[in-house]
């Protein structure tokens, strides 16, 4: 299987959801607005979202968990569903100036390159209102741990990119993913190269898919220009 088509063909049972929306979201968001889950996996954040009032659509590439999230939706009774659409990130399918608020979580990690991230990056500022808000939480460079360290170290030569590391298919072993892990000053040049003002900041601790205790950032960007 090639690398980029890793996330769009693997179970959904396959994808985490690590990474829960933290309560800041709430000091940018407000019941009634439009959100877009960019990297909605399974449809847990769009879930937690309509159940408190927002008008949610949920995109990724992969149609198995768009399945299972909207089938984890209904089975729960809400009186208003999330909308889940399987899109790809880097060419949004809605208009300019279409929502309120976009999340992203733990989704940056899983775009291999620089130019695809700022890609997304543009695309996400491309459908938000003005002064609309980005908010986005994904995983730190974490070289105090040896796993970690050697592993940014040794992948080094086929990554190309400090902070990326193989992630390999257990059961072929063959090379699935290349996951990047950032610094606080990647994500925020890469906000403000995309017009977005940093509104919030914040060092966060997340759990990766396999357990692991690594280094993290929330960052919330409103759009600018």
């Amino acid at each position: 299987m090639h690398i980029h088509n890793y996330w769009q063909h693997t179970k959904a049972e396959s994808i985490p959801s690590t990474v829960k929306l933290q309560s800041v979201f709430h000091n940018y968001a407000h019941p009634g607005d439009k959100v877009l889950d960019i990297g909605c996996g399974s449809g847990y954040s769009c879930d937690q979202l309509v159940s408190t009032g927002f008008d949610v659509i949920g995109v990724d590439v992969n149609p198995d968990s768009l399945k299972q999230a909207s089938l984890s939706s209904k089975a729960k009774g809400h009186i208003l569903y999330p909308f889940f659409l399987q899109a790809d990130a880097g060419d949004l399918p809605f208009a300019n100036g279409t929502f309120d608020i976009a999340i992203m979580q733990a989704f940056l990690t899983t775009i291999a390159t620089k130019e695809d991230r700022f890609r997304v990056l543009y695309e996400a500022r491309r459908v938000l209102k003005p002064h609309g808000c980005l908010y986005i939480a994904d995983f730190g460079q974490t070289w105090h741990l040896k796993a970690y360290r050697e592993r940014y170290i040794n992948d080094l030569p086929i990554t190309k990119e400090e902070g990326s590391i193989i992630a390999y298919d257990q059961t072929s072993g063959e090379v699935a993913y290349i996951a990047h892990h950032f610094t606080e000053k990647e994500l925020v040049l890469l906000l403000i190269d995309n017009g977005f003002e940093i509104e919030f900041f914040r060092n966060e601790e997340f759990t990766t898919r396999t357990g692991n205790k690594v280094n993290g950032f929330i960052f919330i960007g409103k759009k600018v220009g």
